[in-house]
């Protein structure tokens, strides 16, 4: 299961408290002193001098110890108070396949906070990404030419190594680690295809594991190798997406089958601004169309547009919908192969995941039991996309037929033997409802494997829920089970804020929702259009904040804004907003400001355009269906209104 490459929103919910008391009993398997010492002996790391770094010498294939041999490189963050005894490490392990772990460092330090006052942090780049020798297979990597070729050339290009890069062997690797460490059990957190790894590690080395954390989790023993379990999980996501949104008035599957229609049979083209302000050429074909749908599980702006970008696309305006094209093409492109190695991707899924076809059959062979099995398949199979159409969109294309060449191992060494036994060790299963990259029903499959699970379902969360978590409920729990092995109080998971649905695009102010007048409000009809305008706009640009690599973004129809604040602090998010233009006719300037700790939004802006005036609002971003209060004055006239938050 691959991992987003842009950052995905975690969903705002109810604030709990910190997990785990202070004074809760040293863990049984807590690392000897010496542990500590061996990493206080590494070199400290080169950018970032609060961390250690170093390397273990693995053999390349591991039933060859005489053989060549990789360098895989780990980076320790150590325990942040030396008073106080080390309790064993957690180890974070990074999505993908393909990521390396060391550069999501600032992420699991985020996460985890007051557990780090005791437990020193491992990340491990796995073998063929990040730092431990990313695979870089240069036509895969730039995504040029059919994707199945480029994955053949690049088993050809790796040669024998080809089978060397599987999920068990990496899971091996990081047994070497606490080795060197001399640290006798580690605690696992793993994220996305990180939980995938995790369980492999479990089994494998079950001995060096206190606890497990899965969060986004898909079982390590088997899954659809057609991925059918994503579409019923999209069918869900989008059905409750409406039914928990005041402002969604519509059958989400009809709409997303009609569009998906429309632009099979006559691509959207056009030219649009990413979330940075990079103009890209679009071309929104059904398959395209299909990957939009399924990005909007790491996407937080997708679930929040897409249904009112399409109406407005069908009303005759692209631009809502074109925008939205740009950010997921930005979003899906792979870039260096050091940040995310399509390469390493492709000898991970080839030597681990179910195929269609048998591994053994030849290449030719392989095509036709493929081609049968697809045949086989009812045209519903993928609803609400016809089969085709969500067969050739891009992560799906990849998944069924991106290994069709690739070469059988050697020797098989799948990441969990069949019939291997799960350990008893506590295991945590996070997964968010509105997940469609690793479904409920997947997680569910995960946390069976293991005898001593509990799993918890993070309503109105899409995938990965910890990481990231202002609001600190996943989070919170994950530092909880980690502490104690206990998950306690979970029902923070069940009220998290509902993903907040824009529920159109309005071109111009005139044809704009209104905002609702409340006591002393001597607002005219288009005033409270202009508030409802001056809102979204500045909902909008957080959305896109959350998708921007660098401080300035876009309005939809015009306008910049400047984000300053740190991506992982608690401190206040700001944005400076400069005439961005939620409608064509009516500009917002001023400042917005999101308190990241009492959860809340704050703007105070000055409207031109259409309307001229000063505008106070804020809402509660933590709340079910909160609602934003306006104040100020437009031509003079008093404003209090309002309307549901956006």
């Amino acid at each position: 299961m691959r991992a987003a490459l842009a950052a995905a929103l975690a969903v705002l919910a109810s604030g709990v408290l910190a997990a785990g008391a202070e004074g809760a009993p040293r863990a049984e398997g807590a690392p000897r002193a010496e542990g500590a010492a061996r990493a206080a002996e590494l070199p400290r790391c080169s950018g970032d001098v609060r961390a250690r770094c170093g390397k273990v010498r693995v053999p390349l294939h591991r039933y060859d110890s005489a053989g060549p041999k990789l360098r895989v490189r780990f980076r320790v963050y150590p325990r942040t108070d030396r008073s106080v005894p080390a309790r064993e490490p957690i180890v974070a392990a990074e999505g993908g396949p393909g990521y390396g772990s060391i550069d999501s460092g600032a992420s699991y330090r985020f996460m985890l906070g007051p557990l780090r006052r005791d437990h020193d942090l491992i990340l491990m780049d796995n073998r063929g990404v990040g730092r431990s020798g990313a695979i870089d297979c240069k036509r895969l990597q730039a995504d040029k030419g059919s994707y199945t070729r480029n994955v053949a050339a690049c088993a050809r290009q790796l040669g024998a190594a080809a089978d060397a890069y599987g999920t068990g062997a990496a899971a091996d690797d990081l047994a070497a680690v606490p080795d060197r460490l001399d640290v006798p059990v580690v605690s696992l957190y793993g994220d996305s295809y990180g939980t995938y790894f995790a369980q492999a590690f479990a089994v494998r080395h079950p001995e060096r594991v206190r606890a497990v954390v899965l969060d986004a989790a898909y079982a390590v023993d088997y899954f659809d190798p057609w991925a059918r379990t994503a579409t019923d999980a999209l069918r869900y996501a989008w059905t409750v997406l409406c039914q928990r949104s005041p402002e969604c008035a519509e059958d989400p599957l009809v709409t997303l089958r009609r569009l998906a229609q429309r632009v099979d049979a006559v691509p959207l083209t056009g030219r649009s601004r990413d979330a940075d302000g990079t103009r890209r050429r679009v071309r929104l074909d059904g398959a395209a169309f299909a990957q939009l749908t399924f990005d909007a599980s790491y996407t937080y702006a997708i679930f929040r547009d897409l249904l009112a970008a399409g109406r407005a696309y069908e009303a005759g305006d692209p631009e809502p919908l074109l925008r939205l094209a740009a950010e997921d093409l930005s979003s899906t492109a792979p870039g260096p192969a050091t940040g995310f190695s399509v390469g390493a991707y492709a000898a991970v899924a080839c030597h681990d995941y179910p195929t269609i076809w048998r591994v053994s059959s030849s290449f030719a062979q392989r095509r036709a039991e493929l081609a049968a099995a697809r045949r086989a398949l009812p045209g519903d199979a993928f609803s609400p996309f016809p089969k085709r159409t969500f067969l050739e969109s891009l992560y799906q294309d990849q998944l069924v037929s991106g290994c069709l060449a690739w070469p059988a191992p050697a020797r098989p060494d799948p990441p969990v033997a069949p019939g291997a036994t799960y350990p008893d060790v506590p295991v945590l299963v996070l997964d968010g409802d509105l997940d469609v990259v690793t479904p409920l029903s997947d997680s569910a499959r995960a946390a069976a494997l293991f005898p001593n699970s509990t799993q918890v379902t993070v309503e109105n969360a899409v995938h990965v829920t910890a990481l990231a978590d202002f609001d600190d409920c996943a989070a919170a729990i994950v530092r909880r089970f980690l502490r104690t092995q206990r998950a306690g109080d979970t029902s923070c998971a069940s009220r998290l804020a509902e993903l907040r649905v824009v529920p159109r695009f309005p071109r111009h102010l005139a044809s704009a929702p209104a905002a609702s007048p409340r006591a002393g409000d001597r607002s005219r009809r288009l005033d409270r259009r202009a508030a409802w305008v001056a809102a979204r706009a500045v909902a909008d640009a957080f959305s896109r904040w959350w998708l921007m690599s660098g401080a300035r973004g876009h309005g939809l129809r015009g306008g910049s804004f400047v984000a300053e604040g740190a991506y992982l602090a608690r401190e206040p998010l700001r944005l400076r907003l400069d005439g961005i233009r939620f409608v064509r006719d009516l500009a917002v300037s001023g400042s917005a400001a999101w308190d990241r700790r009492a959860l809340g939004i704050h703007a105070r802006l000055r409207l031109t355009g259409a309307r001229r005036g000063t505008l106070r609002m804020s809402w509660s971003t933590s709340q079910r269906q909160a609602v934003a209060t306006v104040t100020g004055r437009i031509g003079g006239r008093a404003i209090r209104l309002h309307t549901p938050a956006p």
